[in-house]
Order: C-alpha cells, then structure tokens, then sequence
C-alpha cells in the first residue's frame, strides 16, 4: 500500500470509532524508499491512547535481527501526537494554575512531590525541584496490592508554559479538575 493509502484506511479505521477528520489530521509522506504518516489530534478530548490503538496495526518497521539497526527501505512509521497550535491554545486556560503552583514551589523539599489533583484511582503529581531529572508532572495508578503508585505518563514541566501543556493534555485527556489545587 502507497502512504496515501494508508493515510485513508486510518481515516476510515478512525471514523469507525467517531473520529471525525474535524478532530484529527491525517497526513501520508514518502521518503525514499520509507512511508511516514502524522496523525494530528486537533480535539483534544479524543483520547490518544483509542487513536494510537487504531493506527498501530498500520506501522511497519523493519530491524536486523543481529544489530537491531532499524533497516532502510519498506518501512511505515507513524506518529500520534497533539496538533501544537490547539494545545497552546488549550494551555492559556491553566496558565494561572501553573504560575500559583510554581510560586509555591519553595514551600517543598527536595525530594517532595505536590499532589495536583486526584480521580478515581488516578493522581496527578508534581516534582517542581531538580532531582536527578527535570521537574515533571506524573499520572499515577494506585496499585491495589501495594502502597506503590503505577507510572502512566510523565510530562516535563520545567516551566510555566510545560506546565500549563500538562494541565490542559491530563484535564482533558483524563477529565480531571485542577481548579481546586491546593499546594
């Protein structure tokens, strides 16, 4: 299949599940010998994880089995990512959320973390200092055998611009509020 074919099966696949070209961009390239498809989320209420179940099946990558160096040629590759202009924009509504959070940075330690925001057995949780990596926003799964929180994602969040990106992919992403953070 050329990439142009496969961007509309993605399409198709996608509209299968109420996606609507509305909501998210699909875009096909050819280099060389390579296919290389973009898919966009231009609603950010449409989950990423349903769009990228929907588009696995159509990557292909090929790998020498001895060196595991990614072979030219015959490939397909995909990505899944926000359209970059909607989640700037998406962001300005949690940017007083991030500054009131940054400024109240100082009050933990080192090692602390803040505790954003909470839904079912999700947490949000905020690493503002330096400790080995950079400040980051985590989605957490309370494990229910152990007192251990699951990694779902991990966002970096430097500043207040990452931050607020952050706010705006979890709230709506994940439904959850961060007008009621107390830090």
């Amino acid at each position: 299949m050329t990439a142009r074919e496969i961007a509309e099966e993605i399409r198709k696949n996608l509209r299968k599940h109420g996606i609507t070209s509305k909501q998210v961009s699909v875009r096909a390239k050819t280099y060389l010998l390579d296919k290389s498809i973009e898919v966009r989320i231009k609603d950010l209420k449409v989950s990423k994880k349903l769009v990228e179940a929907v588009v696995k099946k159509y990557e292909y990558v090929r790998w020498d089995d001895y060196t595991n160096d990614i072979l030219a040629g015959g490939n397909t590759y995909i990505t899944v990512d926000f359209d970059y202009k909607v989640l700037r924009e998406k962001a300005e509504e949690f940017k007083e959320t991030a500054r009131k959070i940054l400024e109240k940075k100082g009050k933990y330690e080192k090692d602390e973390l803040m505790r954003l925001a909470e839904k079912g057995d999700l947490v949000v949780l905020y690493q503002p200092h330096h400790n080995g990596t950079y400040p980051h926003v985590k989605l957490c799964r309370r494990n229910k055998q152990s007192c251990i929180l699951d990694n779902l994602e991990s966002y970096y969040a430097v500043d207040e611009y990452g931050l607020s990106e952050a706010l705006a992919i979890l709230s709506y992403q994940y439904g959850l509020d961060f007008t009621k953070v107390k830090v």
